[in-house]
């Protein structure tokens, strides 16, 4: 099977409107239609919620959440804190998630779902919107030299994707995130719905309801994976469909001195080899494991928040005065 992040790239044309605004922030609402052609009815329109500092902006980062959507209202709460320091904040929503579900099914199903065409119509999409996203903020001149992606679960399983792909981000942070999909799928909790599927008789293709021979394939095509080009891994017949959408596949194409890995300690969403593997194809990078676990850090983002101006070259006392302002983090969906 052959993947396909390509787009064709163009003048965005998008629509923008400011839905609240703090005293050293304001809080625009983007919508533009996506750029990927094979998108399912649903999520065709791109959605970024834009925190831009009334004053001088210093440093842009673009934040990607993870799966469904509880996570996403403890990653906006970064928005406000960033742009106060003086850094334009972009969240973007990926498709299938939030307020971009597909017809007829749950936020961030699809990802996951056991059929290679369904999840590559989803990563495909998302890595296109990432692209894209951050076209159009160098088109708007919000995208700045000095920048960070930040992806947390699904949002760093992209971005080690994006980051392969793109040479304009600056500096790759990812957040509680794994690899190996194969024991994402078999392993877990959040891919329970899929081994129900396997017990009532789905038919999935390419051996993905076999654990075992799914586990032997990926120990015997690996070593082969992680030494392939950007062009093989996504051009190649030899491999298993299933490593041109992990991001273990993609690792060794970053430059570490750009990536921040952080693995939670007491992480039981994701399978403990999963991040382990991945972990491991990001040495050389600034790497760290704390004792959190898979959401108990969301909301202690301020902690984070601090990490990511550090990394931005933002003062001290500019992140000690932006961190402490009590900026109302206001949810788009609540007004």
């Amino acid at each position: 099977m052959r993947i396909n992040f390509n787009y064709k790239k163009k003048k965005i044309d998008y629509v923008s409107g400011y839905i609240f605004k703090g005293k050293n922030y304001r809080c625009s609402y983007i919508r533009y239609k996506t750029l990927y052609e094979n998108y399912s009815p649903g999520t065709e329109n791109v959605e970024v919620y834009l925190y831009q500092p009334k004053k001088e902006a210093k440093a842009s980062t673009l934040i990607l959440h993870g799966l469904g959507s509880r996570n996403i209202k403890f990653l906006l709460w970064l928005g406000p804190h960033l742009a106060n320091a003086g850094v334009n904040t972009s969240v973007l929503i990926l498709p299938g998630n939030y307020t971009r579900v597909e017809d007829n099914s749950v936020s961030g199903k699809s990802y996951l779902y056991p059929h290679m065409n369904t999840m590559y119509r989803f990563w495909e999409h998302g890595v296109v919107d990432i692209l894209t996203t951050i076209d159009l903020l160098e088109q708007t001149n919000f995208w700045s030299v000095n920048n960070m992606v930040l992806g947390y679960c699904l949002g760093g399983m992209l971005s080690s994707i994006v980051g392969a792909i793109d040479s304009r981000i600056n500096h790759l942070l990812f957040m509680t995130t794994g690899g190996h999909l194969p024991r994402i799928l078999h392993e877990s909790p959040a891919t329970n719905f899929v081994r129900k599927m396997f017990k009532k008789g789905y038919k999935a293709d390419f051996h993905l309801a076999d654990r075992e021979k799914l586990y032997k394939i990926y120990d015997e095509d690996f070593p082969i994976v992680r030494n392939m080009s950007l062009e093989e891994i996504v051009n190649s017949d030899r491999i298993h469909p299933l490593f041109k959408i992990d991001p273990i596949s993609y690792a060794h194409l970053l430059d570490m001195k750009k990536v921040t890995f952080i693995d939670a300690y007491f992480d039981h969403t994701l399978p403990i080899q999963s991040r382990k593997i991945l972990y491991n194809e990001m040495a050389g990078a600034n790497r760290k494991v704390l004792p959190i676990s898979h959401v108990n850090w969301l909301p202690f983002s301020y902690f984070l928040a601090k990490y990511m101006l550090h990394k931005l070259n933002i003062n001290a006392k500019e992140i000690k005065r932006a961190l402490l302002t009590r900026e109302v983090m206001e949810n788009p969906l609540e007004k």
